[in-house]
């Protein structure tokens, strides 16, 4: 891979003609630049230009301009080296992702405990957050059911007083009602009067009776649909999702009670198989990397070097400064591939270990049930969560009770009302 034609450098260097136009030090910076992207290549550009540099002390014009070709060749060979370290980081990413991504079987290893663990408590923390919303959405109800009690008590304490019978008692046909009695109220028992005017008195005062008590009715009746309406969006925004996640987090529980009593031996077997594999893999890419990696540091400290010798070309012409003492400098120095470009150190992550998986469940200090296994694995339980009775095959026997849990608000706002809604 060349990044221009030779023809090209050969004639902004005036390597053309006989031989005896021909320096050495051109000939030799031919000859490199002709080796292409190979660590050679670069050390043959750095002696060229050093010996170039001694048959011109004093750099002309067309030396620099050569020197600025030369420039987007050394560029080109960094952008090469730089793609091959990225590569290869790729590569060991993705060989190092594959060894961590095996792993047991989350639901029969319990050399999983850990994990299972982690996921009973991530729904747990789930739970709490879905029950404290419950909560929160009945204690509103229940603030509106004490406002509206106070609303649906003044209806309930309506009452309609008993009428004393008129005296003398009507006859019949000695008064003439222009007005309907409303309700079933005392009045209504009686159907002739000694005059119109007490009727019409009785019946004004029924009359508003009747409606302030129709209003207080109805004020009631709205109260009891919106608090029928408030418990309903509790239980079908909240109370359903909340109990959904309860059950998932008993089911974790149980995945993890179950995984300590028994491990599945065939589970196991697979395991071992993909994580030695695995493991072979890595290593064998760990090496290769390593490998690859001494070879392009080699590299970019020699292309380190010949961007040092071409600044120290421009500075002689520039600013006349001392070209062979900056060459000198350029010789001596020792470059960190490191310092001037990060992604060439590899990042080698450790191998992890196999996990243990030997077979039938025989620790009884971490039984589950037990109060040791309680201790270990559902101490702290988040607010409003709780553990269940152990549901395993081998729950120790006269372990703890789980406690009970914290009830939640009535779901009903009972409101006293004269008749049925």
């Amino acid at each position: 891979m060349k990044f221009m034609t030779l023809p090209i450098l050969f004639s902004a260097l005036g390597i053309v003609g006989t031989s005896a136009r021909k320096p050495s030090g051109q000939q030799q910076l031919s000859a490199a630049l002709g080796a292409g992207f190979e660590a050679t290549g670069i050390a043959q550009i750095e002696t060229s230009l050093i010996n170039l540099a001694r048959e011109k002390s004093t750099p002309d014009s067309s030396t620099l301009e050569s020197i600025a070709i030369i420039q987007q060749y050394i560029n080109a060979m960094k952008a090469d080296v730089l793609e091959r370290a990225s590569d290869t980081q790729a590569g060991l990413n993705q060989s190092w992702h594959n060894l961590v991504n095996c792993r047991l079987n989350l639901t029969d290893a319990s050399s999983n405990l850990s994990i299972l663990n982690a996921t009973h408590r991530d729904c747990s923390d789930a739970e709490s957050t879905m029950g404290s919303q419950y909560l929160n959405c009945l204690n509103t109800c229940e603030t509106e059911c004490s406002s509206s009690q106070a609303v649906c008590d003044q209806y309930c304490t309506v009452n309609i007083p008993d009428m004393p019978s008129p005296s003398p008692s009507p006859g019949p046909g000695t008064c003439h009602f222009a007005d309907t009695v409303k309700g079933d109220d005392e009045v209504g028992t009686y159907k002739e009067w000694d005059s119109n005017l007490i009727y019409e008195r009785w019946a004004h005062y029924f009359n508003g009776l009747y409606s302030d008590w129709t209003a207080k009715r109805n004020s009631c009746r709205n109260q009891v649909t919106t608090m029928q309406n408030c418990y309903q969006h509790c239980a079908s925004t909240h109370g359903t999702f909340y109990a959904t996640k309860k059950q998932e987090c008993t089911d974790h529980q149980y995945d993890l009670e179950a995984a300590a009593c028994h491990e599945n031996s065939a589970v196991c077997q697979a395991y071992q198989g993909c994580f030695g594999s695995l493991t072979e893999t890595y290593k064998a890419d760990v090496d290769s990397a390593r490998a690859s990696q001494a070879s392009w540091y080699s590299e970019y400290r020699g292309i380190q070097r010949v961007v040092c010798l071409l600044g120290a070309f421009n500075a002689s012409v520039v600013s006349g400064a001392d070209l062979t003492a900056a060459l000198n400098t350029c010789q001596s120095t020792v470059f960190d591939p490191c310092a001037e470009e990060r992604s060439l150190c590899l990042d080698i992550y450790p191998s992890p270990q196999m996990e243990s998986c030997n077979g039938t469940y025989s620790n009884n200090t971490l039984q589950p049930g037990s109060a040791a296994w309680t201790a270990a694995f559902y101490t702290g339980m988040p607010n409003m969560t709780t553990w269940e009775a152990c549901g395993a095959p081998c729950c120790a026997s006269g372990g703890p009770e789980p406690p009970s849990p914290s009830p939640f608000p009535s779901q009903n706002c009972s409101l006293c009302t004269n008749e049925s809604f």
